[in-house]
């Protein structure tokens, strides 16, 4: 979305949403922005607990009245990102604002990571969507899709005309969902291909050579030296054509020659 707070009135949306979830009465779920408690009540009808996190006051005091009669809803009036998960919570349900999702996403799938049995449905505006869901070779394909194509199964579960808020924002969304691969994270792998995404339009090699200040020697005739051992096909081939399993591969390798 926008910075703006939008509310989704479309109750049909909500349903999918809360199937998605795939809830049930043992779940405990993280609500962030639950704006005024629309989607809140039908997922504490639903779950076990809900944990109802909105930074804006009047939106909470305002649910607080409206869902009196839950009984299993914690109402949080903090913002999100200066705050620690509750450990017990194995359901995210979000309508994230734009501004703040790349820092919550990765937050969340590594929060979900260490969960297992854990799904996130998170709605984004369709744009950061779209490069969540990308594949190799694609304009929209970076590293927030390799990270959460190493980290994660997701899936589309259906766009979102902006006609369905009020007030109707400037773009349309799209809902994915969220189920972690429970894996341990190298922090070293995901640190390489960071580095190298940031000139995924060039081939490996200059995208290499362009980052030699970050790597383990900055000397361009050792690091070409090094190089001589790594697979030449993914040398040639521009970063942002690199599947997955081939960003893995071309990570062993350029450890093993030395170079990370």
């Amino acid at each position: 979305m926008n910075n703006s707070k939008v509310f989704l009135k479309n109750k049909a949306i909500m349903d999918k949403i809360i199937e998605a979830a795939e809830l049930d009465k043992n779940d405990i779920v993280l609500e962030i922005g639950s704006g005024d408690g629309r989607l809140t009540e039908k997922i504490a009808s639903k779950a076990k607990k809900v944990y109802a996190v909105e930074k804006d006051l009047f939106l909470i005091d305002k649910s607080k009245v409206k869902l009196s009669n839950y009984k299993n809803i914690e109402f949080m009036n903090q913002d999100i990102l200066e705050i620690s998960f509750p450990e017990d919570v194995n359901k995210i349900i979000s309508n994230l604002p734009y501004s703040i999702a790349s820092p919550i996403t990765e937050r969340i799938i590594r929060f979900m990571n260490n969960h297992t049995n854990s799904i996130a449905v998170l709605m984004y505006q369709k744009e950061f969507g779209e490069r969540m869901l990308a594949a190799p070779g694609y304009t929209d394909y970076s590293m927030l899709t390799v990270f959460c194509t190493y980290t994660c199964s997701i899936n589309k579960i259906m766009d979102v005309s902006k006609a369905n808020f009020r007030p109707i924002p400037s773009v349309d969304s799209i809902v994915i969902k969220i189920k972690p691969k429970n894996i341990k994270i190298d922090d070293n792998f995901i640190n390489f291909c960071k580095l190298i995404f940031q000139h995924k339009k060039k081939n490996v090699y200059t995208a290499i050579m362009s980052s030699r200040s970050k790597l383990k020697t900055s000397d361009k005739d050792l690091i070409r030296e090094k190089l001589s051992k790594v697979n030449k096909n993914y040398l040639k081939e521009k970063v942002f054509f690199l599947s997955l399993d081939d960003l893995m591969d071309l990570y062993k390798e350029v450890v093993s020659a030395g170079i990370w």
